[in-house]
């Protein structure tokens, strides 16, 4: 090589640093939905779920949301939305660097080259150097990497992330296997990677109750901004729909939710339309049996009753059990509400300081109604340990009375579940910043072949203490049997 090639080569990589270095200065833009309308005009973008997920996404633009879950029906435009998304941040900032996963390396690809078309068509420069379809650049040096779920990510330098579909089909998402490895995958290669000024999406139709953001719900839900829209429009309605109508009336109204309906059957339409799974009906609980209800009653004793656990999951599939605390409610009708779930995963001593926090939370809500009762934990360390809490929540003003159950689990169950059977027994509204019903009803569906039961050892707990009479168990500030 000549000395005047070696310099130029010199010249350019330090004139590509220097580049690479500069502040950043994003061009002006319209909001994401405007510019949606305006960049795919052969789409119509005006209906409210894209007004919705639009905003969101203009937060995370703007950079005061770092993760947002995105748990929309099914063939309702999301992925279109996304493909538009990385295009407009990259004509704001052609430096910015964006990774996209989706469930294999062909659709992975696929996804790609539809961002690269629009990007193109946009104005955006490439560079000439880099342009394959799983990874090519702007001039400016920001550019996508695409990749399957699973597909091993040694370096993240990506101030965007978009998962889309990290499950692709049935079979994936009704393996345990397949879902733990693309949990560990999403938790370890893709947020684990992540610096703090990385933003996360995470769009896919909802498979399984254990899907990924079925996990997220369960496990990081204080950390995500989650949109749940289904197909059908329930009670609550964060669109303000009337119960029944279609998410998106103009293309997918009630003659294709009814077609579809017919096609995937009741199971793929509660999960995939809806965003509702629930496991295949066969255990001592069914999905319909429980009632809801549109309010926590305003009279009635409570109970609250814990089965604790205290170990935190470490990763590689190591699913550990949760600690659950059911609050119920015997209503005036002699009905029995399921007012509240409290499930957490935490080592003991953090464990104990918000099952602390949920014990001042009931004690605020519900002045002089309720008491709690906690199940020992084994051993004699499980007992120190059971009383050291009892003694905890004692000083913050909760009666409560512990117990060592007696009897298989299965056997305990069985008054909840006739009870629920007979429609006697109704849940009350989520908490919007912890849903617990979905949970609740999806272990409840899997009992007693469910990985977990602690939610309703929990809930059988409670509904026994509330079915003898208040005299009989006393209402004392402490006890312990």
């Amino acid at each position: 090589m000549s000395a005047a090639v070696e310099r130029y080569a010199v010249e350019l990589e330090t004139e590509y640093r220097r580049r690479r270095a500069a502040p950043r200065a994003e061009r002006p833009s319209l909001p994401f939905n405007a510019w949606l309308s305006a960049a795919r005009p052969e789409y119509r973008w005006d209906s409210p779920h894209f007004r919705m997920m639009h905003a969101a996404l203009d937060e995370v633009t703007a950079g005061t949301l770092r993760r947002l879950v995105l748990s929309v029906s099914a063939r309702h435009g999301k992925t279109e939305g996304l493909i538009g998304y990385v295009v407009h941040r990259l004509e704001r900032d052609p430096r910015l660097q964006v990774l996209l996963g989706t469930h294999n390396h062909d659709q992975a690809a696929t996804v790609s080259r539809a961002i690269r078309r629009l990007a193109r068509a946009r104005g955006i420069v490439m560079s000439e150097d880099r342009d394959a379809a799983h990874q090519w650049e702007t001039a400016a040096g920001g550019g996508v990497r695409a990749v399957g779920a699973n597909t091993g990510t040694a370096s993240l330098n990506a101030q965007l992330v978009i998962i889309d579909d990290p499950i692709g089909k049935r079979d994936e998402a009704e393996s345990q296997l397949q879902r733990d490895k693309v949990w560990d995958w999403f938790t370890n290669d893709i947020l684990g990677r992540c610096v703090p000024e990385t933003s996360v999406i995470l769009s896919h139709p909802r498979w399984h109750q254990d899907d990924p953001i079925g996990r997220v719900r369960d496990r990081q839900a204080d950390r995500w901004r989650i949109i749940d829209l289904p197909g059908r429009a329930e009670p609550g309605d964060p669109l303000g729909r009337a119960e029944g109508a279609p998410l998106w009336p103009e293309q997918r109204g009630e003659d294709w939710l009814v077609g579809y309906r017919a096609e995937v059957g009741e199971y793929g339409f509660a999960s995939l339309v809806q965003g509702r799974p629930r496991p295949r009906e066969g255990g001592m609980f069914k999905w319909a049996w429980w009632l809801l209800l549109d309010a926590v009653p305003a009279v009635g004793r409570m109970v609250r009753y814990w089965d604790l656990a205290g170990t935190q999951p470490k990763g590689g599939g190591h699913d550990p059990d949760f600690s659950a605390g059911v609050l119920m409610c015997r209503m005036a009708d002699q009905r029995t509400a399921v007012v509240n779930v409290a499930r957490l995963r935490k080592s003991i001593a953090a464990r104990d300081a918000e099952v602390e926090a949920v014990c001042r939370a009931d004690l605020a809500a519900y002045p002089g109604r309720v008491r709690w009762w906690i199940e020992t934990e084994a051993g004699i360390a499980g007992e120190e340990r059971t009383a050291a809490l009892v003694r905890r929540l004692h000083a913050a003003g909760m009666a409560v009375s512990t117990e060592h159950p007696t009897g298989k689990k299965v056997l305990r169950a069985e008054p909840l579940a006739s009870a629920s059977e007979a429609g006697n027994v109704l849940l009350c509204p989520d908490a919007p910043a912890a849903p617990w019903r979905d949970a609740f009803r999806t272990e409840a569906a899997d009992f007693p072949a469910g990985a977990h039961d602690d939610q309703i050892d929990a809930a059988a707990g409670a509904f026994a203490k509330l079915s003898v009479p208040a005299a009989s168990v006393g209402f004392s500030r402490y006890e312990t049997h």
